[in-house]
């Protein structure tokens, strides 16, 4: 119980939102402390983002890494984390286009490649 509010503490202390670097540039992340109470697991993952938009097209470009920091025990740095890569385009309001593909640095190799579409409704 004591990891869940030293965790609770930490995420407090944390911006959700991204910060504007200039010139297109942007860095943010997610930092969650978890607890599943059926299973009796504490889980603590940092999720940092850097992105770029292309303005003349505004195309968005993303990485991402989750990183496990505690998973019942203190588990960062253990793996190598895998690296997402994303670029999206609005083409109306709420239809996106998108491609990605994922990097894992543990086994040094390239994920699936996807592209789809998405509609926020």
């Amino acid at each position: 119980m004591k990891y869940v509010i030293a965790a609770a503490a930490v995420l407090a202390a944390t911006s959700a939102s991204a910060a504007d670097l200039g010139m297109g540039l942007t860095a943010g992340g997610e930092a969650v402390a978890e607890y599943n109470v059926d299973a009796e697991n504490m889980l603590v993952t940092l999720e940092p983002t850097i992105g770029y938009t292309i303005a003349p097209v505004d195309v968005d470009l993303t990485a991402s890494s989750l990183i496990n920091i505690y998973n019942d025990e203190f588990v960062f740095g253990d793996v190598k984390p895998t690296i997402d890569f994303e670029a999206r385009k609005e083409l109306w309001n709420g239809l996106d286009i998108y491609g990605g593909v994922s990097y894992d640095l543990d086994v040094e190799a390239r994920g699936d490649m996807t592209v789809g579409v998405s509609f926020n409704f």
